[in-house]
């Protein structure tokens, strides 16, 4: 994201009409940004009250034309603070987020090889959580792969293929130690090599928002 350059107040000259444009239209952006941050962490932030009433102002407009001239203000008021904290606050919040979306997309492709039948990266996981454990999770995850398959196979609810995306992004962030590698979880009843029972589905699984909440990746927030 592009920072405004700050005027140079020991030049005798006043700025240009374009570098006039281009430091508001980067205001502009930044303030968008910053319209983007839930509530509590523009509390953190320590705006201005004036900038921080147009922001949540922003927040409540729907209309695209009231939304652009709303921004237009949040510019103009922006020119009165110090970006540089602000634009840093929004650059950790970005980069973040790329971490995670890197991370998600990397636990979904183990998953996705793990259903396809691919165990080459299967030793690399299991590798991860102490040596004592790693039998128990090399058979859960063979489990959960059946299981996924089975279900798939039936058209019910991917119950197994979610519990088998946190199991393996707990493994990867904790080595192990995470409370997705318990021995029962989601109310999981199955033995080793069982296939799904159907009295253990409901349409709510397929629609559980918290489960699909645990398959995005999760935003930074301050």
């Amino acid at each position: 994201m592009r920072k405004p350059k700050p005027y140079d107040h020991t030049d005798p000259r006043p700025p240009s009409r374009s570098q006039k444009k281009r430091d508001s239209a980067a205001l502009q952006v930044l303030g968008g940004k910053l319209a983007e941050l839930p509530d509590s962490a523009l509390k953190r932030l320590d705006l201005a009250p004036r900038l921080e009433e147009a922001i949540r102002e922003y927040k409540k407009l729907t209309k695209h034309e009231a939304k652009r001239r709303q921004l237009q203000f949040i510019g103009a008021l922006m020119r009165e603070s110090d970006t540089d904290p602000l634009a840093r606050a929004v650059e950790d919040m970005e980069a973040g987020n790329r971490s995670q979306a890197r991370e998600f997309h990397a636990v979904e492709a183990q998953r996705a090889a793990l259903l396809s039948g691919d165990e080459s990266g299967l030793e690399d996981m299991v590798a991860l959580a102490p040596e004592t454990e790693r039998a128990e999770i090399r058979s859960r995850i063979r489990m959960l792969v059946r299981n996924a398959k089975a279900e798939a196979e039936k058209n019910k609810p991917p119950r197994s293929s979610r519990t088998l995306f946190r199991l393996l992004r707990d493994l990867r962030a904790t080595g192990g130690a995470g409370p997705a590698l318990d021995a029962r979880q989601d109310g999981e009843d199955w033995q080793d090599g069982e296939e799904p029972d159907d009295d253990g589905y409901d349409a709510a699984d397929a629609a559980d928002p918290a489960d699909a909440a645990d398959e995005s990746p999760r935003k930074v927030t301050f």
